[in-house]
């Protein structure tokens, strides 16, 4: 591959990752999304044997459904979402 302009370099962690639903009931609308660390938070999910578990998560701005990530390796979240 040749690069033939080079791009802007990019700053922070970013990624392209599909509205699924994924760990909120589903729903998602399928956009493609250039999900940036900044539109990224925590929530929670809380059970009754006293455990907890935790998800990187960002909200759809197409549609407005949650989708949890699998495998984050980003930088650390720390902003709290609902149920956290």
């Amino acid at each position: 591959m040749k690069v033939i302009k080079k791009g802007r370099p990019q700053k922070g962690w970013a990624k392209e990752l599909t509205c699924t639903g994924s760990g909120n009931n589903g729903g998602g609308c399928r956009a493609k999304l250039l999900v940036e660390h900044g539109d990224l938070y925590k929530t929670a999910s809380h059970h009754y044997d006293g455990s907890s578990e935790y998800y990187t998560t960002f909200t759809c701005p197409e549609c407005g459904v949650m989708t949890d990530i699998e495998r984050y390796d980003g930088p650390t979240v720390t902003r709290r979402g609902r149920g956290a």
